[in-house]
């Protein structure tokens, strides 16, 4: 036997009796007050709550009354609860020592953790559904109560002789009753009377013989160790190897760092009547005693982990006595993620990216498919998908682009519902479904259209359209038009308001008068102003014409006949009129006899539609001529016909000769005549030579 268990045990005997409710800084702490530790009655009033919630798995019975009149109760946890199936128990209980609170906590935990997880958990599931579990989380309720008041205590509180209370519970069970425990009755170890001579150890001891557990597992504290028989030093026999083995896998079940120590039970320190070596001997379970934490009542921060802690060993005692579960056959399950709602409107095309996942655990051939609760989109074309079949490995994933036209005018605030519908070979399939709202949509469009496509226009002119106004929106529109022409009028009803639904035109012809005497190249502006009633539509729609360039140019003489005498001066006024709106630059000439012609200006500019003039005049011998007018612009060419006559004077004589072609006959021959004689003087002639005297 180990040396330094027996010491501990020693020395715990040295620790002095604490009158107040007072451990591990819980100091001051009011009766009926345990923090997050439970009082009998919140015990109580989880238990029923529990069942209640989950009376499909969870039946909650008294198995017998304490001194006092309180209930014992058990829960039992399997799928058919009601009935005593032919499966494996597993008996937990907890609170058999009254100030051993930390007890009562872990196998609440335990039992609240399988019921959380039973539907969510398969493994866990499969403990529950293949074995009986047995829930007694406070074995000693008269005690508890008596703690919660405030008093340290361990025994229960029925009456002994000499006006003491209470049997230690784990001490008054039936094998080797009283020979390692205390007689004496205000001791803490009071092993009672007799065996069994209290109420809560007989309702034990018919529960685990009633339904024969596997395994038992007791709470107490503390130590953190996980004792199984001998508790007492009197049985040296070896027991079942697979007490040391068991307890070695709780141990290496707990979080690492944490775990508690396996040993024989009398290495704590030895004792009897205890339940496990009850349990051990005389029914043959596989019994268990956890001695929890540090202390009895450790600080309430601490109560989770401790209950965390020791979930992991309950799991392994599970798996041991009915297996591991079966391999579940391969998940087969698909998902789609993508929109829920979204928004268009009419007559668009959208695109929306859906993600198709094989979410189990086996290849699926898909088949991808998309449904509309609406009519309207009935359509060929109305939906369609980026792919309609598809190959997916586990895990794997691949994006669907659904595209949904809208229809022409589809009313707005309409919801529509479609389904996105995957479906495997196998079975696997999901459906996805998303809600389109069509937006309110006004659109309003005016056009003024004549029978020719007009671009340019002359002043004066007038012609003919139609002025439309149409509702390209999904909503009925009452609308207000008005016309206005920058340089002219123009001639039409229009309604007061076109009424107009979805998709609907109305038509009004309507004749345009352009202003007169209007310049080349300015713009006619044709504004139509839309107004809806209620101020959401507003818009001015402009259409513009040029005025085109109008060339009439007249050449107006005065006469086209004149009659002058020799010697005889006439002026010819000449008039040159601009009825075109170009500015005409340009040049007034004569052509023909223009001897006796003259024009007192030859440039001419003339503005749109205005008059210019210039003087002509003729003189010269008699005889009859004629003369031709000619202007040359920019843009024209005109030319007119002058006839005139010169008659003789009234004296008969005739005019006088003209003698210039004989002057000027005259002195060509003088200046020739002059040129010679310079020559002659200027020029060197050559000296005969002389004869000399004699010859």
């Amino acid at each position: 036997m180990r040396s330094w268990p027996v010491l501990m045990a020693v020395m715990l005997l040295f620790v002095p009796p604490q009158q107040v409710l007072a451990d591990d800084g819980q100091t001051g702490a009011r009766a009926n007050d345990l923090g997050v530790y439970h009082t009998f009655d919140e015990m109580v009033s989880e238990l029923q709550n529990l069942t209640a919630a989950h009376p499909d798995i969870l039946r909650m019975e008294s198995i017998g009354k304490t001194y006092e009149g309180r209930d014992l109760w058990a829960v039992k946890l399997s799928d058919n609860v009601t009935a005593d199936e032919a499966e494996p128990n597993i008996t937990i209980m907890g609170g058999i020592h009254a100030g051993e609170i930390i007890g009562v906590e872990v196998a609440l935990y335990i039992l609240n953790s399988l019921v959380e997880n039973y539907t969510t958990n398969s493994t866990i599931g499969w403990y529950v559904n293949s074995t009986q579990i047995w829930f007694v989380p406070m074995l000693n309720p008269d005690g508890h109560i008596y703690y919660e008041q405030g008093n340290q205590w361990r025994k229960n509180r029925r009456p002994n002789p000499g006006g003491t209370y209470g049997v230690d519970l784990n001490r008054n069970f039936g094998h080797l009753w009283g020979l390692e425990a205390s007689h004496n009755p205000p001791d803490d170890d009071y092993c009672g009377p007799f065996a069994f001579s209290e109420n809560e150890s007989q309702a034990v001891s018919k529960l685990v013989t009633d339904h024969h557990p596997v395994i038992t597992l007791s709470y107490h504290s503390y130590g953190q160790y996980i004792l199984y028989p001998w508790g007492n030093s009197i049985n040296q026999e070896p027991v079942d190897p697979r007490l040391s083995q068991i307890a070695w896998n709780m141990s290496q079940a707990m979080p690492g760092g944490r775990q508690y120590m396996p040993m024989y039970a009398r290495e704590m320190y030895s004792a009897t009547g205890d339940t496990d070596d009850y349990f051990y001997m005389n029914l043959s379970i596989l019994p268990f005693t956890i001695e929890l934490t540090t202390s009895n009542r450790p600080l309430d921060t601490a109560v989770p982990g401790i209950c965390a802690d020791n979930y992991g060993p309950v799991l392994y005692v599970l798996n041991y006595t009915v297996g591991a579960p079966p391999a579940p056959p391969p998940k087969r399950s698909l998902s789609i993620e993508g929109p829920e709602k979204f928004n268009a409107t009419f007559f668009t095309e959208r695109y929306l990216d859906f993600t198709l996942n094989n979410t189990g655990e086996m290849p699926e051939d898909v088949s991808i498919s998309i449904l509309s609760n609406n009519t309207a989109w009935k359509e060929p074309g109305s939906m369609s998908l980026s792919v309609n079949r598809v190959n997916l490995q586990p895990g794997k994933s691949t994006i669907v682009k659904v595209k949904i036209r809208v229809p022409e005018y589809f009313p707005p605030d309409t919801p529509v519902g479609f389904y996105l519908n995957a479906t495997a070979d196998r079975g696997a399939n999901c459906s996805k479904h998303f809600i389109l709202n069509v937006d309110v949509f006004r659109q309003i469009f005016t056009d003024f259209r004549t029978d020719e496509p007009l671009f340019y226009v002359n002043p004066g002119a007038v012609f003919k359209g139609n002025l439309t106004v149409y509702n390209f929106g999904n909503v009925a529109e009452s609308l207000n038009v008005s016309l206005n022409l920058s340089d002219g009028r123009y001639e039409g009803r229009l309604p007061d308001q076109f009424h107009l639904r979805p998709g609907e035109n109305g038509t009004v012809p309507v004749a345009i008068h352009i202003n007169q005497q209007l310049p080349a190249r300015r713009t006619i502006l044709l504004t139509i102003l839309t107004r809806s009633p209620d101020g959401f539509f507003v818009n001015e729609h402009n259409m513009t014409w040029t005025i085109d360039n109008v060339v009439d140019v007249r050449l107006m003489p005065e006469t086209s006949n004149v009659t002058l005498k020799e010697r005889e001066t006439v002026t010819v006024h000449i008039g040159i009129e601009n009825r075109g709106n170009t500015w005409q630059n340009g040049t007034l000439g004569l052509s023909n006899d223009t001897a006796s012609c003259l024009l007192d200006r030859t440039q001419i500019s003339i503005p749109p539609y205005t008059n210019a003039t210039a003087n002509l005049t003729i003189s010269g011998k008699r005889g009859s001529r004629f003369l031709t007018l000619t202007f040359y612009s920019n843009w024209s060419r005109l030319e007119e016909k002058v006839d005139y006559t010169i008659k003789a004077n009234e004296t008969g004589t005739t005019a006088p000769y003209d003698w210039t072609p004989l002057l000027l006959f005259v002195l060509i021959l003088v200046v020739l005549a002059v040129g010679l004689v310079l020559w002659w003087r200027f020029v060197e002639v050559p000296a005969r030579p002389r004869r000399k005297d004699g010859q």
